[in-house]
């Protein structure tokens, strides 16, 4: 059986803190949702022309906050895969080599899987 990598005291900071990305994370998700809504329902009430947004503004706003969207979904899910791995013990050893990744460097990128070396080649 490997060792701990963590302390009981980094497992309860490590924790709280995933828990709180987690959760600015769900917030900001859930905003961008309703704002590319807004930007749909807008366009819904402009009369139609024979332009269609010429500019094309509106179709990148669209595409702009859905990206954003998206990626935030992502962290949110990476997040959560970091609590599922620490509350199972496993979470701290790099999924590429197995060395452990380190307590700083876990609460500076939470929820990376990867030690320096790994993420760095």
């Amino acid at each position: 059986m490997a060792a701990k990598v963590l302390t009981e005291g980094e497992v309860v900071e490590l924790r709280r803190l995933l828990l709180a990305e987690r959760a600015r994370a769900g917030r900001q998700a859930a905003w961008l949702q309703l704002t590319y809504q807004e930007l749909v329902d807008a366009a819904d009430l402009e009369p139609p022309d024979d332009e269609h947004d010429p500019d094309g503004t509106t179709a990148y706003e669209r595409a702009q906050i859905g990206s954003l969207e998206r990626a935030t979904r992502i962290r949110t899910d990476q997040v959560s895969a970091a609590l599922e791995q620490l509350d199972a013990g496993t979470y701290g050893r790099c999924e590429q080599c197995g060395d452990p990744i380190g307590f700083p460097r876990l609460t500076a990128i939470l929820g990376t899987q990867r030690c320096v070396r790994c993420a760095s080649s």
